[in-house]
């Protein structure tokens, strides 16, 4: 499988990756954010992302989905979602 769809998802946050490690399978490295460094590991597959605390799944095309295949739109990268305080 490609990694295409995890590289289209990091272009269009304008983040940059680098691979530490892959296989026909899976891929792993890191991705340089403007608020810094992300480990990820992608299983290609099944075009999931794994950051800390967090799963993504993509589409082929790298466009965010839900479990059900329907295209999901996030105007802050999860790290933010993630960082924001409830209520």
């Amino acid at each position: 499988m490609s990694t295409k769809p995890l590289v289209l998802w990091a272009a269009r946050k304008k983040w940059t990756l680098r691979f530490s490690a892959r296989t026909p399978a899976e891929a792993s490295g890191v991705f340089t954010t403007p608020e810094g460094p992300l480990d990820f590991r992608f299983e290609q597959t099944a075009r999931r992302i794994h950051l800390s605390g967090e799963t993504i799944l993509v589409n082929e095309y790298g466009w965010e989905v839900d479990e059900k295949g329907r295209t999901v739109f996030r105007s802050q990268s999860p790290r933010k979602q993630k960082e924001q305080p409830n209520g």
